[in-house]
């Protein structure tokens, strides 16, 4: 098998690698008609990035100009420059996926104190806060918790925990539940204006089943809307303005039942979420496989 070594990455080529894509760019009109008083947040997220950092097929070993986070970064610059306001997410299934990911996991391994280059690259990007998807359980968890300590933005995720109470609440979480940031945000006479901005994570709770073989014994998984449910008004009782769900969970039934693994409509319905980010399924929404379900905007 034939090995190509990328260069080493560094804040310098990582950037420059996504000026290719860079573009002029205008005030958007939501920042540019906002009034005093009224401020114009733009929400941006990533979703199954899956360990592609730069523009590069390691299953054909050739460079590709359709994935890499170093391509994303120019559209997020391109958003930061038109919005007076904005936050930048990411929902999970970060580290595994390519050949890149296999290769760190099971050859290069991860020590105490090293960088996970999908976070190192996320880093460099400026991320305000993330989640864990599915995958991320894949490798184990002492890899797990590993790579996500090199992060330098809160990763949060309120249904995965390592001691189980009598209700979500009670619960010792794998990662903190939630996290509320504090953001200045600027309205459209220029004055600045505090912002407690919370963030909540959850992934579907059949990776219990998915990597028993890691997670069986170690961790429990509960049901996304009922932790939801107790979640959210704990983060209103602590400040929080505006609240976002990061669910690494499809977009299927509005109905909710017990455990289900697509449960993204019935977590919008819960009462306090503001604003909801989805990812999981790898499909664009709306669309004709939604179409095809039944499901639409």
């Amino acid at each position: 098998m034939r090995r190509t070594l990328l260069p080493a990455m560094t804040r310098r080529t990582f950037l420059a690698s996504t000026t290719a894509g860079a573009t002029l760019t205008f005030l958007h009109p939501f920042s540019a008609h906002a009034a005093a008083g009224q401020a114009h947040l733009r929400l941006m997220e990533t979703t199954d990035l899956h360990v592609h950092v730069f523009p590069y097929d390691y299953y054909s070993d050739k460079p590709v100009d359709t994935v890499g986070l170093a391509r994303t970064a120019a559209h997020v610059a391109d958003i930061r420059a038109e919005a007076t306001n904005s936050v930048l997410l990411d929902n999970g299934d970060l580290i595994q996926g390519n050949p890149m990911g296999d290769y760190i996991a099971y050859e290069r391994g991860m020590s105490e104190g090293d960088m996970h280059p999908i976070i190192e690259a996320m880093n460099t990007v400026g991320f305000d806060a993330a989640t864990i998807g599915n995958h991320e359980f894949n490798y184990g968890l002492d890899f797990l918790m590993k790579s996500m300590a090199g992060a330098d933005f809160p990763v949060v995720l309120s249904n995965v925990a390592t001691e189980a109470g009598a209700a979500p609440r009670d619960d010792t979480t794998l990662f903190r539940p939630y996290v509320i940031l504090d953001r200045m945000v600027t309205d459209g006479a220029g004055e600045e204006h505090a912002l407690k901005l919370g963030i909540i994570g959850f992934t579907p709770p059949q990776v219990m089943n998915w990597d028993r073989r890691h997670l069986e014994g170690n961790v429990t998984a509960r049901d996304i809307v009922e932790t939801a449910q107790a979640y959210v008004p704990e983060m209103k009782e602590a400040g929080a303005d505006i609240i976002i769900a990061l669910s690494h969970s499809g977009i299927g039934a509005d109905a909710h039942t017990d455990g289900m693994e697509n449960a993204s409509v019935p977590l919008a319905a819960v009462d306090g979420i503001d604003a909801l980010m989805t990812g999981h399924h790898h499909l664009v929404f709306p669309g004709p496989k939604y179409e095809a379900t039944g499901v639409a905007p």
